[in-house]
Parts: C-alpha cells; sequence; structure tokens
C-alpha cells in the first residue's frame, strides 16, 4: 500500500496464450479492476472487459481460445492458440 500522499503507478500485463500475445491488461492508479484490450480481432469481444486479477484475465482468454479452437478458427496468421 503507498504511502500518504503517494500515488499508486498504473500496472499492464501481457496476457498470451501459448507464444501469441492476445491482449493486454491495465489497472489504472486508483482503480481496482484490471481492463482487457484486445490485441487481435479474434479477442474483440474481452476487449473492454474488466478482471479483478491478472489470473482471472488469462482464464477468460483461455476459455475463449479454446472456444476458437473448437470452432476450428485460427488466429491472425494462420496460428491457433
Amino acid at each position: 500500500m503507498p504511502a500518504t500522499g503517494e500515488r499508486m503507478s498504473s500496472q499492464a500485463y501481457i496476457i498470451e496464450l501459448g507464444s501469441d500475445a492476445v491482449g493486454i491488461i491495465v489497472r489504472e492508479a486508483g482503480d481496482s479492476a484490471f481492463h482487457f484490450h484486445a490485441a487481435v480481432n479474434e479477442f474483440h469481444s474481452l476487449d473492454g472487459k474488466t478482471f479483478a486479477t491478472p489470473q482471472a484475465a488469462q482464464a477468460a482468454a483461455a476459455a475463449h481460445g479454446a472456444k476458437r479452437i473448437r470452432g476450428g478458427l485460427p488466429l491472425q496468421g494462420g496460428r491457433t492458440p
């Protein structure tokens, strides 16, 4: 916890599936949640969603990626996650 008068800096993490970066999550100073920003079109449905932890965002991306694999839809560039 920052000392009185100090600002907490923002936090950002890359969300990857395999070797593909599919998005980033950012928590701005003072926010309690991380906001997902899609890096590839296939994960646009997660864009703007909020997550309590980086692990929750990773799990949501993995679940979304698993749906795409079952549907036979590769990521951009022809790779599947």
